[in-house]
């Protein structure tokens, strides 16, 4: 793969990092979801670090849900 589309491709999926952690919705969710999924089936990203995005994101997930939980009381 050419290194300029590469560097986009980082820069699309750091980009959607930014946003997620800026403002937490579920299409946002999902958009970076398919944005790592893509930039892997297309051999942008390796599988290493495929899979550090998508725990990445799972942390930021697991994060808000907590948040929410205790927001909502439903966590001492």
């Amino acid at each position: 793969m050419i290194k300029g589309t590469r560097d986009k491709v980082f820069a699309i999926i750091n980009s959607r990092f930014d946003a997620i952690n800026a403002s937490f919705s579920d299409s946002l969710r999902g958009e970076l979801a398919m944005a790592i999924d893509l930039a892997g089936l297309t051999g942008a990203i390796g599988i290493d670090t495929q899979r550090a995005y998508t725990e990445r994101l799972n942390r930021i997930i697991e994060r808000v849900h907590q948040q929410w939980m205790e927001t909502n009381g439903r966590v001492a």
